[in-house]
């Protein structure tokens, strides 16, 4: 898939420059007066000045409003208006859930199954939440705990949905665990510009890895990434990434990818959570005299974060020159990395996460 963010801007897009701007005006009033002299204190000059300011403004605006109609520079609202020429639409989030626990009056002489799709609502009935999954009361039993899903894109929430709508053959109460949690809010630009690329491949069913891909991440605005592999005839192993990542997002994935206007017939879709490989950091930045040393290392640990974030992805090797390369900010002369003491070589199962509470950056004057 392209990266968009190698792209160059679109020659459309104006260089700004208040000098070239105000310099080109000058020309062009002298060739009206060419024995006009350029004087600070001339009203003639201030007015000059005056309007190439308002044709630097004009010019910004025009590649403010240029950007709109490009995927790689197009933001916010204009985003979404390009996107249904894809026919996509922005992901609103994710639905957070909670335990909750069903119980029984009295204890019953047989098994009651208490169905998928349950709906409860709060008192005042402005919220409703969905059990995922049937659970049973066992025989002998009164309490069985379940997951509820509350139907709002929020990352979180504290209302209680404990009135039971739907009707059972006996009296169940259902009493909250916990707080609704695990959501997430709308989905940004960059993820929202990666799925319109990835949707050139979903125009059918799946099978391809883009279409694989671009199935598996609409499912749950958390995943941050997918790896799709060939397990062999008929097996389709696909491992997800997240920091979030529980038992729900991996039943919203096998939902979403074994759908039968997406699975072609003759695969076998398997999820997994991928391998995190833990690995920390322990480096000594060398930093030029009469700096600021505070800022230069609070800079040097920003990028590395930055940078790390962004090979935050299944498969990608982490290689120390990378690492090198991340602390090496302005005022570091030289970097000396003692951990880790070779590049970290991933496989396309597992993704590289840095323990930042077991980075140790120390600094010399040199």
């Amino acid at each position: 898939m392209i990266d968009i963010k190698t792209l160059p801007l679109p020659q459309i897009l104006q260089e700004l420059s208040y000098e070239e701007i105000l310099a080109q005006n000058l020309a062009e009033f002298k060739k009206i007066l060419p024995d006009y002299e350029d004087l600070e204190s001339d009203n003639i000059k201030m007015l000059l000045e005056s309007f190439s300011y308002r044709e630097l403004y004009l010019r910004a605006s025009f590649n403010d409003l240029s950007k709109a109609f490009f995927l790689s520079t197009s933001t916010g609202n204009d985003l979404d208006n390009y996107a249904i020429f894809y026919a996509q639409t922005r992901l609103q989030g994710s639905k957070p859930y909670a335990e909750y626990e069903f119980s029984l009056s009295e204890v019953l002489n047989q098994d009651l199954l208490i169905p998928a799709r349950l709906v409860l609502t709060d008192p005042t009935s402005k919220y409703t939440a969905i059990l995922l999954t049937d659970v049973i009361i066992t025989k002998g039993q009164t309490k069985v705990s379940g997951t509820l899903e509350l139907q709002v894109f929020i990352k979180q929430s504290s209302v209680k949905t404990e009135v039971i709508t739907t009707a059972l053959p006996f009296l169940i109460a259902a009493k909250a665990q916990g707080e609704f949690q695990n959501g997430a809010s709308i989905e940004n630009d960059a993820d929202f510009r990666t799925r319109i690329l990835l949707s050139l491949a979903d125009k059918s069913t799946a099978g391809s890895l883009e279409s694989y891909k671009s199935y598996a991440l609409k499912a749950d605005e958390r995943i941050q990434d997918i790896s799709i592999l060939n397990g062999g005839a008929g097996i389709v192993n696909v491992y997800y990434f997240s920091t979030l990542r529980d038992d729900v997002m991996q039943a919203r994935i096998e939902k979403a990818l074994n759908k039968e206007d997406v699975r072609p017939l003759t695969d076998n879709v398997i999820v997994k959570s991928c391998e995190l490989v833990s690995f920390s950091i322990e480096a000594e930045l060398k930093i030029l005299e009469n700096q600021e040393t505070l800022q230069i290392v609070s800079n040097a640990l920003a990028s590395l974060k930055v940078g790390l974030e962004n090979l935050k992805q299944i498969g990608t090797n982490i290689s120390t020159s990378e690492i090198n390369y991340f602390l090496k900010v302005p005022g570091v002369k030289e970097v000396i990395i003692t951990k880790p003491t070779q590049d970290i070589v991933l496989d396309n199962t597992q993704i590289g996460v840095n323990d930042e509470s077991n980075n140790i950056i120390t600094y010399s004057i040199i």
